[in-house]
């Protein structure tokens, strides 16, 4: 967060959202549009504008950004939020059947298949933070099979070439980009889940909060 301020010369605002499974779904988005509605209620006290928000989130945090969006563009159309920046988001609903599947492992051979596998099907996360409404025909759980997500802002996805999202990242590009909106995607090759959290160790980390600062920017 410090970074991507620096980067930016933004406020960056990180929300503390509710987790499971004490607090399950919808418990965290809601709680992050909430936070949405406070800041822009509270503009003049930040110093900021009442609208023209970038939300930004990382893995479970990019989902909820997502989420969010929807909220803000569809649910309740108040038209806040004015960019997405999506990093290795968790994507529900992206209906990757094998997702191994078009991976090229190299020498992470079989181990790194196996985490594929055992990432992608995690049903205690699952049954945890989704409890009982965890069906993807939920709009808010499966943003990407939602109706009215062409209303959804302009969005920069990142993703990593080794991380067990990155084909459900991929099909979320597919289908913005199918509904009209203007989307733009960064791979970044070496890397797994989390690497932008390598900010000062791994150049890619740095580069990408670099292109995200400047998509904010624009």
């Amino acid at each position: 967060c410090r970074a991507l301020a620096d980067f930016a010369g933004c406020q960056v605002i990180s929300v503390d959202y509710p987790l499971a499974p004490e607090h399950p779904f919808p418990a965290a988005p809601l709680a992050c549009y909430r936070v949405l509605n406070y800041l822009h209620e509270h503009a003049d006290w930040y110093q900021t504008t009442p609208a023209g928000f970038v939300l930004a989130g990382d893995s479970a945090g990019g989902g909820l950004v997502l989420t969010t969006a929807y909220l803000d563009r569809v649910v309740f159309a108040t038209n806040w939020v004015e960019k997405l920046v999506l990093k290795y988001p968790d994507v529900p609903g992206a209906q990757i059947e094998d997702t191994s599947a078009g991976i090229e492992f190299k020498e992470f051979g079989e181990r790194m298949r196996a985490f594929f596998k055992s990432f992608s099907s995690d049903t205690l996360a699952w049954g945890s933070y989704f409890g009982t409404v965890g069906s993807l025909e939920h709009p808010l759980i499966a943003v990407i099979n939602a109706p009215g997500i062409e209303r959804l802002p302009k969005t920069l996805v990142i993703s990593g070439e080794f991380d067990p999202l990155r084909l459900s990242n991929e099909k979320l590009v597919d289908r913005l980009r199918q509904t009209g909106v203007a989307v733009t995607h960064l791979r970044y090759n070496g890397v797994t889940h989390g690497f932008v959290d390598q900010v000062g160790y791994a150049p890619q980390a740095e580069d990408a909060l670099k292109e995200a600062a400047k998509f904010i920017k624009e």
